[in-house]
């Protein structure tokens, strides 16, 4: 690669690998890969389970036992009510560790604040430390909804991405995780993958990326739908009309009001390092992915046993 390249290339992996650190990927194998549900019955789904993010299974891997261990699992994230959620389950247990901030999330090229008020679901407008680093849901939908595994051209976005959206299961039996439709490593509900089941490979599936704060309300570190970035667009992707910038961390540019709300534009993966992103694959390695790679390629990038074939020369 030219010289420029491979001291940009050098520097991004060296700030990734530091945070990295946190989390020691091979070490964890299986057991990060599989958030464990706990005993509250509160989400939207028949199972048991208070709204955790993959980051906080993963939090005993991280040298945060003690935070995971002031988790109460009887309760979700917040306070606020939406659907069918019971207000038995909703409240401010679980506030100081939801307004913790881990540097080991905090990539030093997001300007974002570390705390704010701008979120999503349960904790609406309430305090949450946030994360620059956001699971891998793979190639699902963000603005459509095809049938399950189905590829389809998402008409309002212009790219081809695959149902289920959002990689959410489309049957739900009482008492068990609903089957997840993702074709990559994390969602926002159901169990998540062990290494057995990535058949394409640790080295070449994503096992989370980048994402900027400020632009979106679905940030926080410890709730499931805010941790996770599908690759239904591609990297670094500004949806017409709209800047990262201005009044709001993300702004309509014809009448200046905030962005921040409009998830499908948002739940992808991007940075401010010039170029590109940087990801982490599921055998524990980094790569910094340019803004350039051809979009069918990122997408691979993103299944877990699809049985693309990838070359290096493609990244």
């Amino acid at each position: 690669m030219p010289a420029n390249d491979a001291v940009e290339s050098k520097a991004e992996n060296t700030e990734i690998q530091s945070n990295r650190s946190m989390i020691d990927i091979p070490d964890v194998e299986t057991e990060l890969l599989i958030p464990r549900n706990r005993v509250a019955s509160v989400h939207l789904r028949p199972y048991n389970w208070n709204n955790s993010s993959w980051i906080v299974f993963a939090l005993p891997y991280m040298e945060q036992q003690p935070l995971y261990s002031a988790i109460n699992f009887n309760y979700m994230w917040g306070p606020v009510k939406l659907g069918s959620w019971s207000n038995n389950y909703l409240g401010n247990q679980n506030l100081t560790v939801r307004v913790t901030i881990i540097n080991g999330l905090l990539c030093p090229s997001d300007p974002s604040p570390a705390l704010d008020t701008t979120n999503a679901d349960e904790i609406s407008g309430q305090s949450a430390a946030g994360t620059s680093y956001v699971g891998n849901v793979g190639d699902n939908c963000l603005a459509c909804n095809p049938a399950a595994g189905v590829l389809a051209l998402c008409a309002s976005q212009g790219y081809v991405c695959r149902g289920s959206q959002l990689g959410d299961p489309t049957v739900n039996t009482p008492g068990v995780p609903g089957t997840p439709t993702g074709s990559g490593i994390f969602w926002r509900e159901c169990s998540g993958v062990s290494l057995a089941q990535i058949t394409d490979g640790t080295s070449n599936t994503f096992l989370a990326g980048e994402q900027l704060m400020q632009v979106t309300n679905w940030n926080s570190w410890v709730e499931a739908n805010q941790s996770i970035g599908s690759t239904a667009l591609p990297l670094n992707y500004v949806a017409p009309g709209v800047r990262i910038g201005g009044t709001f961390g993300s702004t309509v540019i014809s009448n200046g009001t905030s962005d921040t709300g409009s998830w499908h534009h948002w739940y992808t993966f991007r940075s401010q390092h010039p170029g590109g992103g940087n990801f982490a694959l599921c055998d524990g390695s980094v790569k910094f992915i340019k803004n350039t790679i051809n979009f069918q390629v990122y997408q691979a990038l993103s299944t877990r046993n699809l049985g693309e074939v990838i070359s290096a020369d493609s990244l």
